[in-house]
């Protein structure tokens, strides 16, 4: 049985066009063509454990801005909000979460405004900047991923395991965090973001799965 969060997702990734986003590009285009754009910085860190200590930088997370769409956070939002639900949409969350933001793109892309899907990483000192933003409302998505071949708290038992995914075992699994922040980037300014792990907006794990022997 493929968790409901999962349905979702793949529905939603059937989106064609960025109008079922409710974005609208030329707002952005023109803000650029003007030359009203703006700076995003940041710095993505785990916190100090001593107060002798340092933080940590969490370098090589990936950092996506793309375009502020209400209904784009509101299914966001749900993904999250039912992971609460059962220990299996808690497992099935992280992987919605990306399919999610990858629809997303892709419809930014399919309508054209592949110029408004901005992307980097973040650097060894923890920080990253993203420059020349058209000022308008953006959304900030942060995401690390930690790979471990064990498997996560909570794995189902043998019994369990063929519900979630038939056929298959689990290999091992990423340990995904994700912060989201809503952004408004102004003309000739620097919008500042400080992401510290425990702030995270969402913590999962990506199950990886191979199928069983003779399948």
């Amino acid at each position: 049985m493929i968790s409901r969060l999962l349905v979702l997702a793949l529905l939603f990734a059937g989106s064609p066009a960025v109008e079922a986003f409710d974005v609208l590009a030329d707002p952005y285009r023109a803000a650029a063509a003007a030359g009203a754009v703006g700076n995003v910085t940041g710095r993505v860190y785990e916190e100090r454990r001593r107060p002798e200590g340092a933080d940590q930088p969490l370098a090589g997370a990936a950092v996506t801005l793309l375009p502020r769409s209400a209904e784009f956070l509101r299914k966001f939002e749900e993904v999250k909000r039912t992971a609460r639900n059962s220990v299996s949409d808690y497992r099935a969350a992280a992987s919605a979460i990306l399919t999610l933001r990858r629809a997303y793109e892709k419809a930014l892309w399919e309508s054209g405004a592949v110029d408004l899907v901005m992307a980097t990483v973040v650097e060894a000192d923890g920080r990253f900047l993203v420059e020349n933003l058209p000022a308008g409302d953006w959304l900030l998505i942060v995401t690390r991923s930690v790979a471990t071949d064990k498997r996560p708290a909570g794995t189902p038992s043998k019994q369990q395991r063929g519900v979630y995914a038939p056929g298959t075992h689990l290999t091992g699994y990423q340990r995904l965090t994700i912060w989201l922040r809503e952004v408004t980037v102004s003309s000739g300014r620097s919008e500042s973001v400080d992401l510290a792990e425990r702030s995270a907006w969402f913590s999962g794990v990506v199950e990886e799965r191979a199928p069983n022997a003779g399948r």
